[in-house]
C-alpha cells in the first residue's frame, strides 16, 4: 500500500483555529444580539436612535471589511502575513467591546448617542482587522481541500455553539434590569464584557500560537477597478447581492428586536437562550442537507423554497400567543432551517457567479466578488436596525411600560410587526428576487466546461483546433468507483500501449490521513465538519473567497502536472484528467464501475484489508473524490456523459476490461495498439 501522506492538519490544530472563531463571536454576537436592547433599556436612548446607530455602524462595518481586506495582505512578518493581525488586533477589539458596553451614567441623550456611535464604529473597525485575516487564514494553513473543509466546518460549529452559550449568559442579565438598581446593572455589564474580552484575547492567542501559514502568498491581487468592472457585467452576482440585501435585512430586523419580543410576548428575556438553541439546531440541520436540496431542486429553486420556509417561521413568530414558549421554539427552529438553507445556498451560488464573471469578462476575482457580497450583507444587516428600532419606537416602546399599563398592548403589536411581519415581507422579496436568478445549473455546467477548455488551451493542452504533434503517444484517462480495479487495468493498459502509467494523486491512505498520528478512517465527526464547510453557518464571506482562490491555484497546479505527465502519451488514473484533457483529440476517456459487493471484495483481496475496512473506504472515497472534483473543477465524475467508454468490471474481468478499452481506442482513433 502507498505510504500515508504526512503534513495534514492535526485535530489539535483544527480546534485551535476554531478557537479564533469562538473569540470572534464572543465579540460579534454580543453586539449583534444585545447592543440594541442595551442602548434602549440601560443607556436610555430611544428605539429610533438605537436603530439609527445599529444601521450606520453595520454599513460602516462593510466599509471596514473592504479597508481591512486591502490592508492586511500587505503585512510581511516572521509570523506570516495574516496571523500577526490576530495578535495585534485582539486587545483593541476587547477594549472597544468593554467601553461600548460601559457607557457612563449621567450623559445627556446626545452625548450617549455619540459615545455609543463612535465606540461601535471603532469596534467594527477593530473587528474587521481581526476577522478578515482570520477568515483568510485557513487557505494559508493548508492546500489540502479536505483539511480546509474541516477548518471551515469547525469554524461553523464554534460560531453556532458560541451564540447559544452567549445568549445563556447575557439574556438573563436583561431580565435583572427590573430587580436591580441601574448602577448595579451597568457595573454588571462592564464586568461581563471584561471577562468576555479577556477570554477572547486568550482564545485569539491560542489560535495565533497553534496555527501556521505554510502556503505561499498568491501572486498579485485584482485591482478594485477591475473587480467593479467584473461585477457590473455579472448579472447573476448582482441578482444574488440584491436577494442577500433583503434576506439579511429580514434576519437582522428580527435579530435586532428579538430580545424585546422575548421579554414582552414570552414574559422572560432569559428564555431567549431556548430560542437561539432551536434556531441553531435548525440552521445546522439545513446546512448539512444543502447538497441534497441542490440535487433535488437546483440551487435557485432550493433557495426560493428555503426563503419561504424562513417566511413561515417569521409568520408563526408574529402569531405566537402570549407566553407560548413551545410555539415560539418551533417558530425559531423553522426560521433556523430557512435561514440556514438560504445562507448555505447563497454561498454556493456565489461560487458559481465567480465562474460566470471569469467567463463573461476574463477576470477571476474570488476575493473581490466575496468582498462585494460581504459589503451588501452588512448593508442588509444595517437595514435590520433601520427598520426594527424605528418600528418599535413608533408603537411606543419603553422599558418602563409593564403588562397592564396603558399602551402595553400597542407596544406588543409593534414588537410582533418588527419581529415577524416585516421580516416576512422582506423574506418574500428576497425569494422573489432569487426566482429571477439567471444562472441555472445547466448554464453553469456549460460555462464551466468552456472555462476548462479555455484554461487548457492557454496552458498548451492539445485540442481539435491546436492538435498535438505527431510524436505524441496515445492518452487514456481513467476514473473509477473505489474497488473497480482501475489501478490494475491502468498498469496493464499502459504496458500494452507502450506509454507511462500515472496513478492517483491521492491514495486511499492519503484520504484517510485526517490526523497524521491516527491510523483510523475519517471519523463521522470529520465528515460532519466537512458537511458544514462553507455553508454560511458562520460569518465567513471572505474565508470562502480565500478558499475558492486557493482551490483555483490547486486546480491550476494539478492541470499542469497532468499535462506534463501525458506530454508524450500516458495512461492516467484520476487527477481530474478526464475534464482537464476533455478536448484532447488523442485522448480516450474511460470510467470503471462495479456493484458495491464486488468492489468491496476485490479491494479487500488486493489491498490485504478486511471487508469492513474496504466497505468503509468505498463509502468514504466515492463521496470525497466526487466532492473534490466538483469543488476544484465543477464537474460530476459520476456522470457518464464525460466518458467514451464505461466498463462494468463486476461483469468483466481485469484482462477483459483492458481488451475492451484497447478495442475502443482502436475504433476511435483508427489504429491498432
Amino acid at each position: 500500500m502507498a505510504t500515508k501522506q504526512k503534513g495534514t492538519l492535526s485535530n489539535g490544530r483544527v480546534v485551535s483555529y476554531a478557537m479564533g472563531d469562538v473569540a470572534n463571536n464572543l465579540a460579534f454576537q454580543m453586539t449583534s444580539m444585545f447592543l440594541m436592547v442595551y442602548m434602549t433599556d440601560i443607556v436610555g436612548l430611544s428605539a429610533a436612535a438605537a436603530g439609527t446607530i445599529y444601521a450606520v455602524t453595520k454599513v460602516w462595518a462593510g466599509v471596514a471589511d473592504l479597508v481591512a481586506g486591502n490592508t492586511v495582505d500587505k503585512a510581511n512578518t516572521k509570523w506570516g502575513r495574516l496571523r500577526p493581525w490576530i495578535l495585534w488586533g485582539s486587545t483593541p477589539l476587547a477594549i472597544t467591546l468593554v467601553l461600548l458596553f460601559s457607557t457612563p451614567a449621567g450623559l445627556s441623550p446626545t452625548q450617549a448617542f455619540v459615545w455609543v456611535l463612535l465606540l461601535d464604529a471603532a469596534f467594527q473597525l477593530a473587528y474587521s482587522f481581526v476577522n478578515i485575516p482570520y477568515g483568510s487564514l485557513s487557505a494559508a494553513m493548508t492546500q489540502n481541500s479536505l483539511d480546509r473543509s474541516r477548518l471551515s466546518g469547525a469554524r461553523s460549529i464554534a460560531s453556532a455553539v458560541t451564540g447559544v452559550a452567549l445568549s445563556a449568559i447575557i439574556s438573563p442579565q436583561f431580565q435583572d434590569i427590573k430587580d436591580l438598581p441601574m448602577e448595579d446593572v451597568r457595573f454588571k455589564f462592564t464586568v461581563t464584557c471584561i471577562i468576555l474580552g479577556v477570554l477572547a484575547i486568550i482564545l485569539y492567542l491560542v489560535c495565533f500560537l497553534n496555527t501556521r501559514e505554510v502556503v505561499p502568498r498568491s501572486p498579485g491581487k485584482s485591482k478594485l477597478s477591475t473587480t467593479l468592472k467584473m461585477v457590473s457585467k455579472n448579472r447573476p452576482l448582482l441578482t444574488l447581492c440584491l436577494g442577500a440585501f433583503f434576506l439579511l435585512g429580514a434576519m437582522f430586523t428580527m435579530n435586532a428586536v428579538a430580545m424585546y419580543y422575548t421579554g414582552s410576548v414570552l414574559g422572560d428575556r432569559g428564555l431567549f437562550t431556548f430560542l437561539m438553541l432551536a434556531q441553531t439546531i435548525g440552521t445546522i440541520l439545513a446546512a448539512s442537507f444543502v447538497p441534497t436540496i441542490t440535487v433535488k431542486l437546483g440551487k435557485r429553486m432550493g433557495y426560493v423554497m428555503m426563503a419561504f420556509v424562513a417566511v413561515l417561521g417569521y409568520v408563526i413568530i408574529a402569531l405566537v400567543p402570549t407566553g407560548g414558549l413551545f410555539i415560539a421554539i418551533v417558530a425559531w427552529f423553522i426560521f433556523g432551517i430557512g435561514s440556514g438553507g438560504t445562507n448555505a445556498l447563497m454561498f454556493s451560488m456565489q461560487a458559481d457567479t465567480v465562474d460566470y464573471g471569469e467567463w463573461k469578462t476574463g477576470t477571476r476575482s474570488e476575493g473581490g466578488a466575496y468582498s462585494i457580497l460581504s459589503f451588501v450583507r452588512k448593508c442588509g444587516q444595517g437595514l435590520g436596525g433601520a427598520l426594527g428600532g424605528p418600528i418599535i419606537g413608533a408603537f411606543g416602546y419603553s422599558a418602563a411600560i409593564q403588562a397592564g399599563d396603558p399602551g402595553y398592548e400597542n407596544m406588543v403589536t409593534g414588537l410582533r410587526i418588527a419581529t415577524g411581519w416585516v421580516p416576512a415581507a422582506l423574506g418574500v422579496i428576497a425569494g422573489l428576487v432569487i426566482f429571477f436568478y439567471p444562472l441555472t445549473e445547466k448554464a453553469h455546467s456549460a460555462l464551466v466546461a468552456e472555462l476548462n477548455d479555455r484554461r487548457a488551451a492557454a496552458a498548451g493542452v492539445p485540442t481539435s483546433e491546436a492538435p498535438a504533434p505527431e510524436a505524441t503517444g496515445p492518452v487514456v484517462t481513467l476514473f473509477e468507483q473505489y474497488g473497480s480495479g482501475a489501478d490494475a487495468v491502468g498498469r496493464k493498459l499502459a504496458e500494452r500501449l507502450g506509454v507511462p502509467y500515472v496513478g492517483q494523486r491521492l491514495s486511499s491512505d492519503d484520504l484517510e490521513a485526517v490526523d497524521p498520528v491516527d491510523d483510523d478512517l475519517e471519523t463521522g465527526w470529520d465528515r460532519f465538519l466537512r458537511s458544514l464547510a462553507n455553508r454560511g453557518v458562520s460569518d465567513a464571506d471572505l474565508n470562502l473567497g480565500s478558499d475558492q482562490a486557493a482551490d483555483r491555484v490547486l486546480a491550476a497546479q494539478n492541470s499542469r502536472e497532468v499535462m506534463d505527465a501525458v506530454a508524450n502519451g500516458g495512461v492516467i488514473l484520476g487527477r481530474n484528467a478526464t475534464v482537464i484533457l476533455g478536448q484532447h483529440p488523442g485522448a480516450l476517456h474511460v470510467r470503471l464501475n462495479a456493484p458495491a459487493s464486488v468492489r468491496v471484495g476485490r479491494a479487500a483481496e488486493l489491498d490485504g484489508i478486511t471487508p469492513e475496512v474496504a466497505d468503509e473506504r468505498r463509502r468514504q472515497e466515492d463521496v470525497i473524490r466526487a466532492e473534490l472534483s466538483q469543488r476544484l473543477y465543477g464537474w460530476d465524475p459520476n456522470d457518464d456523459q464525460h466518458y467514451d467508454v464505461v466498463v462494468n468490471t463486476g461483469r468483466y474481468g481485469i484482462d477483459e476490461a483492458v481488451e475492451m478499452i484497447l478495442r475502443a481506442h482502436e475504433v476511435k482513433f483508427g489504429r491498432r495498439t
